[in-house]
């Protein structure tokens, strides 16, 4: 597998990012504070912040992410969704994010905002991820002083996108977001490795280029277990389940050893780094690094 990061050059060892999201109290931000700052001090890759449906919590994403670049020394990378959105609006957006000083950026088309379904009119008539990659490329070259900075990273389904017609073409479209100007692809959730080495090896095999770095979530409760397999579109494994459930719905140590095994499992099949969703919390996720031997010596 190709293993370019975003630092354009291979890695001595495995590497790591994470993801936050907008807090959404004040206790929620103080909170999220501390942890962001612990979270920059081990020097992942990038933080990427979450952008919520039809713009939501937008002028809070991008708070967050000035925070990230003023006071962290992590690179902060933008999520950006296109739902409900018109296309001069996500253009004024991508720039106002420019002109803060991020230049890195998740392109995804996001889901339908409560209420609504893929049938909406004003669901399908948004931009599609592929069409955000083009227009983030565009949105560059209109800054001629922006155009050989930042990155473009896209989303990857190793179990198939809930609109998906199957494997081959979420491949297919996989490609076109890397010929459109991607550099490097998040996958959504999973929880076995083979999921993630199969999917890689039929996108490498196809001509996949760009990384593709595996997305994983250490999860702490029953409630955010069977969060994960809605996103994964699978089943939880049934014995962490079982377990979690025996532990009374709460055992973050369960997550985080099913999280360690499985990174495990990913970085000796080829993966080039993992992708850490936090759920704006650090014990977890430094946990695991920490227990992966991949935190900086002090």
């Amino acid at each position: 597998m190709n293993a370019t990061l975003l630092t354009g050059s291979a890695p001595t060892r495995a590497r790591f990012s994470f993801e936050v999201f907008p807090a959404r109290s004040g206790a929620a931000a103080l909170a999220l504070g501390n942890s962001v700052q612990h979270l920059s001090a081990v020097g992942p890759d990038f933080i990427s912040v979450t952008y919520g449906a039809n713009g939501s919590h937008r002028d809070a994403s991008l708070d967050l992410l000035a925070y990230l670049r003023e006071h962290t020394d992590a690179l902060p990378l933008a999520h950006l969704t296109t739902v409900r959105e018109s296309r001069e609006t996500i253009r004024d957006t991508i720039h106002r994010i420019m002109d803060a000083g991020i230049h890195d950026f998740l392109a995804l088309r996001g889901d339908p905002p409560r209420g609504l379904d893929e049938s909406s009119p004003e669901v399908a008539g948004s931009l599609s991820a592929l069409e955000l990659t083009e227009l983030i490329a565009e949105a560059r070259a209109e800054r001629p002083a922006f155009t050989s900075v930042g990155r473009t990273a896209v989303a990857a389904y190793p179990n198939g996108h809930p609109l998906s017609r199957g494997q081959s073409a979420d491949i297919d479209w996989l490609l076109a977001k890397e010929a459109a100007g991607a550099q490097f692809a998040i996958t959504q959730l999973f929880f076995g490795a083979d999921e993630y080495l199969g999917f890689a090896d039929a996108a490498r095999d196809a001509g996949l280029q760009m990384p593709l770095l595996p997305g994983l979530m250490p999860v702490s409760t029953s409630g955010q277990l069977r969060k994960v397999a809605s996103l994964a579109g699978r089943p939880a494994p049934a014995g962490l389940e079982r377990a979690m459930e025996e532990a009374g719905g709460y055992a973050p140590e369960l997550g985080v050893e099913h999280t360690i095994n499985l990174a495990r499992e990913l970085l000796a099949g080829g993966a080039p780094s993992i992708h850490l969703y936090t759920f704006n919390r650090h014990e977890q996720v430094l946990a695991v690094l920490s227990e992966l031997d991949l935190l900086p010596t002090p």
